[in-house]
Order: C-alpha cells, then sequence, then structure tokens
C-alpha cells in the first residue's frame, strides 16, 4: 500500500437565491467553512438569458445577459454580506438550470460539501415540482448539506 499527499480539499460551494433558505444555507455555509478551514464559494444561478424579441438579436442577448449578471451579483454580494462572508467568500454566477449548473461547479472545483436551502414545500407540493435541493442532494458528486426553513438559527457548530 503506498501513501501518497492528500489532495488539497476544496471548497464548500453554496447555491443561493435572494430568498430566507438561501440566506440560512449561506450562514451554515459559513459556519461549517469556519469550522474545517474550508473556501466557501456561493453561487447564483440565473435562468438562462431569453426574452421574446431578443432571442435573434446577439447585441440584445448580450445586454439581457449582462442586466441579469449585473443583478446576479448583487444578490451574491448583498447575501455574502449578511452571511458574514463578505471578506472571506467567493462569488460565482452561472446560468440555466439551478440543479444542473450547481451540481457541474460542485465537480468543476472539487467541491468537499454542497449546500442548499430548503423552502419547505408539503410532501405533494415537493412530489409534483421537484426542488433544486433535492435533485442537488440525490445526484451531487460530494456530501449535500440540505437546510430547512429556519434551522440556521439553531446552528451551534
Amino acid at each position: 500500500m503506498t501513501f501518497g499527499r492528500m489532495p488539497e480539499p476544496g471548497p464548500i460551494v453554496c447555491g443561493v437565491d435572494d430568498s430566507p433558505e438561501a440566506r440560512d444555507a449561506a450562514r451554515v455555509a459559513g459556519a461549517i467553512s469556519e469550522r474545517l478551514g474550508l473556501d466557501v464559494l456561493l453561487v447564483h444561478v440565473a435562468a438562462a438569458v431569453t426574452q421574446p424579441g431578443v432571442g435573434a438579436a446577439a447585441a440584445g442577448r448580450e445586454r439581457l445577459a449582462a442586466s441579469e449578471r449585473e443583478d446576479a451579483e448583487e444578490v451574491l454580494a448583498r447575501i455574502a454580506a449578511e452571511a458574514g462572508l463578505a471578506d472571506r467568500a467567493g462569488r460565482r454566477v452561472e446560468f440555466g438550470d439551478a440543479a444542473g449548473r450547481l451540481l457541474a461547479v460542485c465537480e468543476e472545483v472539487g467541491a468537499e460539501l454542497v449546500v442548499v436551502g430548503s423552502r419547505g414545500r408539503g410532501k405533494v407540493r415537493r412530489a409534483l415540482l421537484g426542488t433544486v435541493s433535492n435533485q442537488v442532494a440525490a445526484s451531487a458528486p460530494c456530501v449535500a448539506v440540505v437546510v430547512p426553513p429556519g434551522s440556521a438559527e439553531r446552528l451551534t457548530l
């Protein structure tokens, strides 16, 4: 048996939107990162850039994408500040399917953990609609932490 150097640990990837549940997830990711000494990467996934009448015009798509990116960067900055991560978390904007893009980022950066919030929908709505948190938890290439609504206040890490 050969023993080699352990690879450098990857970051904690935390998927956020502009919801209270995402703020809880960011606080939990921050607490875990402090405890484990890992970096945090906040990721906001905006919807794919499409709008009626803009599809064929490249300049229109570019302006819309720039506007969406600016809005997403504001969300990331606000959540990072509220979670006490403004000076120590990376931030990244992605476009497309939220679960798919979060999973791709986890693969790309070699994430140790992925943290997402849960909106606490009932079983029927969750079964009918599916959720980003369910999809991420089921398919993550790393440990997945799903933060239930309101649980960040009870965290004692």
